[in-house]
């Protein structure tokens, strides 16, 4: 399905180009945020795709670890889910490297900030619409649930032929601007600290970089 993807956050794309979070934002980098935004809003094409699927037949299958089982404990059913912000956004990125690497930067952190827009305006729509709460996203390689989950993933959902996300040799997400997750549901209302933020399980925290400016490496939480 396609996603009216209208605007990027300009201070959430700064932040991905320095790293940090500032304030308050220069003049000129705000113009090169809003650059950027107005030029691949003009490019992407965000789709996404989901499917409710009951839990434990895909934790005895292939979501391995027990950060994911964590990560959905008091849930039922689950959401599988998928987005991407389309082919074009990657060969805006690329073309531009080869004149302007600064451009590109900016391009980028706009790319990051967007697709994490359509996620969250996504997940939003299934919560309303399944009138649920929901659990954070959490994707393959985050904590112990492995990165090579990936195809199997893409493949329950169709990925390919619904929304175009594939898988490279490597095994890295094609369109790179993509993301998938799982995504728990809960049967009752429940804390919003039973949902596991991606930090506590990071192999990284304890030297992260970002994490020692104040930020985070995806969205900020609210």
């Amino acid at each position: 399905m396609l996603y009216p993807l209208h605007s990027i956050p300009i201070p959430e794309i700064v932040r991905y180009a320095l790293g940090a979070k500032i304030d308050p934002i220069p003049q000129d980098f705000l113009q090169q945020a809003q650059s950027a935004a107005d030029e691949l809003l003009g490019v992407c094409q965000p789709q996404y795709h989901y499917l409710v699927y009951p839990v434990q037949p895909l934790l005895d299958s292939f979501l391995s670890g027990k950060d994911i089982r964590r990560h959905l404990n008091g849930c039922t059913d689950c959401v599988l889910f998928c987005a991407t912000l389309g082919a074009q956004v990657d060969t805006l990125i690329r073309r531009t490297q080869f004149h302007d690497m600064a451009k590109a930067l900016w391009l980028d952190a706009a790319a990051s900030t967007a697709i994490e827009e359509v996620c969250d305006g996504v997940q939003q729509s299934i919560s309303d619409t399944l009138q649920k709460q929901l659990t954070t996203r959490f994707s393959c390689g985050y904590g112990d649930l492995p990165l090579n989950t990936q195809a199997h993933f893409l493949s329950i959902l169709d990925a390919h032929r619904k929304i175009g996300l594939t898988l490279s040799v490597s095994g890295m997400l094609m369109p790179i601007k993509s993301v998938t997750a799982v995504i728990g549901i809960f049967d009752e209302p429940a804390p919003c600290c039973e949902s596991i933020s991606p930090c506590d399980i990071c192999h990284l925290r304890t030297s992260c970089q970002f994490r020692r400016k104040g930020v985070f490496c995806g969205k900020q939480f609210d």
